[in-house]
């Protein structure tokens, strides 16, 4: 009895070692933590019952909940390496984490790949804190200012931000477009692209209309585009995206 006893202790007190945990920043609730590190409220609650529900002390210890494993159906014109873009990842990754995929093999339609945990690029603690260029100004407004339908999560690796079909779409901070165009591949619709220098893009997607082309200057708050519903969408959103070095973080992170 003893020794089961001991042995469950010495089993928890690994899972605890190895559990993610992150501090609060000031003005922090669940629901924001929620949408920084790809989870649910619900999931950290979970993971932290002794937390209050309100704001948290900042410098509070949260521990992150394991994060779930995510799943890409192969669509047509699909490739490994265009999933390992989309999905913030590398071929390489993509095939550790299915075995018995060869990277020289076409996919097929409807083919089911495990994908590689994103969450660890979204976490920020002292030992390993999201890369932030420097040298770039970012402007804490959102491009939108709407209702979050679909926050930063493991497998949407952006915000969804409801708002009237034409409303003005700003640059989050001053660069260079590289992409404007209908993106029909990934259901993203009219999208825009921003190089921000350093490594730092941000993506404005579903537009109804594109107002810069490919190699104009934008300027911080310079409107870019109007929202709308074009690709994969079920009413009039903007779709959200940032990446330092091509890893998703999440946009709330430029606050």
């Amino acid at each position: 009895m003893r020794r089961q006893l001991l042995l469950a202790l010495v089993l928890s007190s690994l899972h605890v070692a190895a559990a993610a945990t992150v501090s609060s920043q000031p003005g922090d609730i669940l629901n924001r933590l929620a949408v920084r590190y790809g989870t649910t409220p619900q999931a950290l609650a979970r993971a932290n019952p002794t937390l209050p529900q309100g704001a948290l002390k900042a410098g509070t210890r949260v521990t992150l909940p394991p994060p779930a494993t995510r799943v890409w159906t192969v669509r047509p014109g699909d490739t490994l390496s265009a999933i390992a873009r989309r999905e913030g990842t590398t071929v390489a990754a993509l095939v550790a984490a299915n075995r018995g995929l060869n990277a020289q093999q076409p996919l097929q339609v409807g083919q089911k790949l495990t994908l590689p945990s994103r969450m660890a690029a979204s976490q920020r603690s002292p030992t390993m804190p999201v890369v932030r260029p420097a040298s770039i100004r970012v402007s804490p407004v959102m491009p939108v200012t709407g209702r979050v339908t679909t926050p930063f999560r493991s497998g949407h690796e952006g915000v969804d931000l409801a708002v009237p079909t034409g409303t003005p779409i700003r640059a989050a901070a001053p660069g260079v477009v590289t992409e404007s165009r209908f993106d029909a591949q990934s259901g993203w619709g009219w999208t825009i692209v921003v190089d921000h220098g350093n490594g730092l893009q941000t993506r404005y997607s579903h537009n109804s209309a594109n107002l810069v082309p490919v190699g104009s200057r934008v300027e911080a708050g310079q409107v870019i585009g109007r929202v709308g519903s074009t690709g994969n969408s079920t009413g009039p959103h903007l779709d959200y995206r940032v990446t330092v070095q091509g890893q998703p973080i999440s946009p709330f992170s430029l606050d």
